[in-house]
């Protein structure tokens, strides 16, 4: 499954969040970049990231949404918002 890249708002928007932290991966290499692991943001980093993602995109995270995989890396955070923004 291909992910959204460079140009992609909801893409761009994530990446504008990371990059107001610290360095990040070249764009190539985006989708896959586990931000958690690679201790990018800590958990009150991610607690904040996620409001203003779910602020920007008029969205609501569930718990178990926030506690699964999907969430982990860059492109299924991308694609987990495309999906709450297609239901609402």
């Amino acid at each position: 499954m291909s992910h959204p890249g460079k140009g992609h708002p909801v893409y761009d928007f994530i990446v504008q969040l990371l990059e107001e932290k610290g360095a990040v991966p070249e764009h190539s290499a985006m989708a896959s970049y586990r931000y958690l692991e690679n201790g990018h943001i800590d958990s009150l980093a991610f607690i904040k990231f996620i409001f203003r993602i779910e602020e920007r995109f008029q969205i609501r995270l569930s718990e178990a949404e926030m506690l699964g995989d999907r969430i982990k890396t860059v492109g299924g955070l991308v694609a987990l918002i495309e999906e709450k923004r297609a239901q609402s």
